[in-house]
């Protein structure tokens, strides 16, 4: 690696720029050092914490073996490496993460300690069997230093306001929704690093999750096992015996955790955690057609958060354009005055365009009318209706009004929201 060529990190860790990246590991893998591979697979890690990557795809194809960073949301190939190194590569990886080297025919997952890797971040690892070989894709946790406020977050003040008055209820349940990668757990950790910041060391907090994605001081977290049966179920069924206060539940995936969690934000708990639905309205009849009751589903949801995260506009390099008209009359914007604007791509966003992301939310907080109409069995499209006439803004609404401030693009709302325009 040439030096003209390497960004210093405040650590005195050398980033290598992404374009340099395939040249950094081919470089190392060529050399006929012990400790090629073994630093092959530290570049591969590394600098996809420096870039800011959540996931490391290493996908084998029929001539080449892959390597992806995802990068805001989206995959960027980052390198195309011989498959020579496959297996050596392959190898070194389960080395570190603690897995079986010799099954090559069945999934498996493991975990690398954040001393095994110059990054010093832990990660979750997982195989599966494809026809061209073993695919691995590495989840960056996180580090306590990575967690956000909920003024960081983007969302509109009226929705973190929202967020800190239901945290500070002595019970009741509040759910998150939104699909995978669409940051409710960095959202649900904000709300718990300014509520432990406010009450100290008075309050119990247990955390039920799958997995830990980032160690927090002074709350008790419990970390999920399907291979001895330790479920989501059967942690909350124990914790509830720990005399908590707050309780967080990674994710209700099934009626046995959703009846035990709405049963404890009425018996005098806190209880934070996430369910998939499309919409905030979709959540309540989701959990009806799980069987829940509706008078459960009334008396102890507080309020539901439905949440995605966008791509921002790159600071460096914004500038005005015109959308597509297409796009425009999608959106209900053709003929309307307004001046947009987008990322034309430069060295400091790697010429994407886009860099970082933010959350766009909805907020429903249920009150007396929404809590009545619950229990009428309503469909989602008419509790929606309701909502929004009780001063709910919709996801829609709030991606618009970054849009039209410059902050994001319609392309990008598009990308993460075409199914409920």
């Amino acid at each position: 690696m040439a030096a003209s060529k390497n960004i210093h990190a405040g650590s005195g860790i050398q980033i290598v720029p992404l374009h340099d990246i395939q040249s950094a590991i081919l470089e190392r893998m060529e050399s006929r050092d012990d400790t090629g591979i073994s630093d092959a697979v530290d570049i591969m890690l590394s600098q996809a914490v420096y870039h800011g990557s959540s996931d490391v795809h290493l996908e084998p194809w029929s001539d080449y073996f892959s390597l992806r960073y995802r990068l805001d949301g989206i995959l960027q190939q980052i390198a195309v490496i011989p498959s020579e190194f496959q297996p050596k590569i392959i190898a070194r990886i389960k080395v570190v993460s603690d897995l079986v080297i010799y099954r090559k025919d069945v999934p498996q997952d493991g975990r690398i300690d954040r001393e095994k890797c110059s990054c010093a971040r832990p990660m979750r690892v997982s195989t599966i069997p494809t026809i061209h070989g073993e695919k691995i894709v590495v989840r960056i946790l996180g580090a306590a230093n990575d967690l956000y406020h909920l003024d960081m977050l983007g969302f509109p003040e009226r929705i973190t306001d929202s967020i800190r008055a239901l945290v500070t209820r002595p019970q009741g349940t509040l759910l998150l929704t939104g699909p995978s990668s669409s940051g409710k757990t960095t959202t649900i950790y904000a709300a718990l690093h300014e509520m432990m910041q406010l009450q100290k060391n008075t309050v119990n907090v247990v955390s039920i999750e799958d997995p830990v994605e980032y160690a927090m001081d002074r709350i008790s977290q419990i970390q999920v096992n399907p291979h001895v049966e330790f479920t989501f179920s059967k942690a909350l069924r124990s914790i509830l015996r720990q005399d908590p206060e707050v309780i967080v539940v990674g994710e209700i995936r099934d009626l046995e955790t959703a009846k035990m969690a709405i049963q404890a934000g009425l018996t005098g708990h806190l209880v934070i955690s996430t369910i998939h639905s499309g919409t905030a309205a979709g959540v309540f009849t989701r959990l009806i057609d799980m069987e829940i009751e509706p008078f459960l589903v009334a008396s102890s949801i507080t309020g539901v958060l439905a949440q995605r995260l966008i791509r921002l506009n790159c600071p460096d390099c914004t500038t005005a354009y015109t959308p597509d008209p297409l796009l425009l009359q999608y959106f209900g914007l053709k003929g309307k005055k307004q001046r947009y604007y987008r990322g034309k791509g430069c060295p400091n966003c790697q010429h994407i365009g886009y860099r970082s992301r933010a959350g766009i939310g909805e907020m429903l907080v249920v009150n007396e009318q929404i809590a009545d109409c619950i229990l009428h069995h309503p469909t989602t499209s008419r509790l929606h209706e309701i909502a929004l006439k009780h001063n709910m803004i919709p996801l829609l609404e709030d991606g618009l009004d970054k849009a039209k401030r410059g902050i994001t693009t319609v392309e990008e709302l598009f990308r993460v929201l075409p199914s409920i325009v």
